[in-house]
């Protein structure tokens, strides 16, 4: 994974370079609606975007979908990705978009609009839970 700057002066502290390792289980990385991503409307997928490629998980939240991969390890643990490892009661290492499970500053169960701003009730799975609640199981 690419080394970047992360900083949090928020909080006041500054965590400096830091791999950022997400992590997905294998039947989520072989799901038929997750997809690798080498491009970004007809051209090579930039830097900003997560080149030199990523992998795009819809149900899950961004943080989620590891950007900027150069390497792949299988293991037949959970390993112990960046934000689950940092703050693991906001970010389990599942992540599923799952409106009855409440955030522990803020509801998910509700999402606004970006372009509207209208509020609608969040969707299972992000809206996929047709498709991947039998992985959750």
């Amino acid at each position: 994974m690419n080394e970047r700057s992360l900083w949090s002066t928020s909080a006041g502290f500054v965590l400096g370079l830091l791999e950022i390792l997400p992590g997905n289980r294998l039947d989520e990385a072989m799901n038929e609606l997750t997809f690798a991503v080498v491009g970004i409307y007809g051209h090579e997928l930039p830097t900003q975007h997560g080149a030199p490629f990523r992998l795009a998980v819809p149900w899950k939240y961004g943080y989620k979908s590891p950007e900027a991969i150069v390497k792949i390890e299988f293991t037949d643990k959970q390993p112990a990705t960046f934000w689950s490892t940092l703050q693991p009661a906001e970010y389990p290492f599942q992540s599923n978009v799952n409106p009855d499970v409440p955030h522990p500053r803020w509801s998910q169960a509700t999402e606004r609009m970006i372009d509207t701003g209208e509020t609608r009730k969040t969707g299972l799975y992000n809206g996929y839970g047709e498709w991947v609640a039998g992985l959750y199981k």
